[in-house]
């Protein structure tokens, strides 16, 4: 899950992927499991108590195309059934919301993933290495392009409709600058309702594989418009706000006023000047 822990429900149940794999969950022969390219619900014993595996889950194995690429996402509770929701999405560039409270098995057979709420495509040549935020009804993601693959792409959002249960397929707005290879996990900061900034890493320049290694560069966003700015660390003279070397899959930290980064070499800590 490109570094990024299981996600935990109020019930204490565990969310998590799987890379490339063996699929046997349903063959009705013995032990049944084997798992690969699922999304895994676990009790707090770490015992399966549900899960869903994408129709193509063969060709998935066969092209190296992980659903377990990316974390996951447990979604507020909605006001209405289907209440506990989850956002799932991999190599593919496809995203899957998921029922947690039914998460749909496995389709055997079946020409499309009509055991999900919703299933899309939101990056077309793209997939993703991170995990998702979600904020007043907003889906953040950061698709990329495998190291060597091209330039990358845009921090993108997508908007859910609490009516319909289900998301725009087509971003309300995306970053300007681009993200190549790892991607970005975003994070979004707020107070409360309002005032949301969205926080991200381009830490492309991470070491190998990449040609070069330098430093990792922090982004802030407007939260209700990605296309505007508001600061990042290469900005200001004389490198004053330049971070250390980039590090794989870091993701920015929000706490008392404050955002930390883990690089190579130390821990960047931003926020206000005096």
């Amino acid at each position: 899950m490109a570094g990024g822990a299981p996600a935990i429900d109020s019930a204490g149940s565990l969310y998590m992927t799987t890379g490339n794999g063996t699929f046997d969950g349903n063959s009705g022969i013995a032990p049944n499991n084997d798992f690969g390219d699922t999304a895994l619900k676990l009790s707090a014993g770490l015992t399966l108590t549900d899960w869903f595996t994408p129709h193509n889950q063969d060709n998935l194995n066969n092209g190296d195309l992980d659903l377990g690429s990316s974390g996951v996402v447990v979604l507020p509770d909605q006001p209405t059934p289907p209440t506990h929701l989850l956002v799932a999405a991999g190599k593919q560039g496809q995203v899957y919301l998921l029922n947690r409270d039914a998460m749909g098995g496995y389709c055997n057979g079946c020409p499309s993933d009509t055991n999900t709420l919703q299933n899309f495509t939101a990056f077309q040549q793209y997939g993703f290495w991170s995990t998702p935020a979600f904020w007043q009804n907003r889906l953040y993601l950061g698709g990329t392009l495998e190291a060597f693959a091209g330039p990358g792409d845009n921090l993108k959002v997508f908007d859910f409709d609490q009516a319909t249960k289900l998301f725009n397929p087509s971003p309300s707005s995306q970053s300007t600058n681009i993200y190549p290879f790892p991607g970005s996990t975003p994070s979004v900061s707020s107070q409360g309702a309002s005032g949301g900034v969205v926080w991200a890493i381009d830490a492309s320049a991470y070491g190998v594989p990449a040609p070069t290694q330098g430093p990792a560069v922090l982004h802030a966003y407007d939260a209700m418009n990605l296309a505007n700015e508001l600061w990042n660390s290469s900005q200001a003279a004389a490198n004053r706000d330049q971070a250390g070397d980039a590090v794989k899959f870091t993701v920015p930290t929000v706490a008392n006023g404050k955002v930390y980064i883990g690089t190579r070499s130390e821990i960047e800590v931003y926020g206000l000047l005096p």
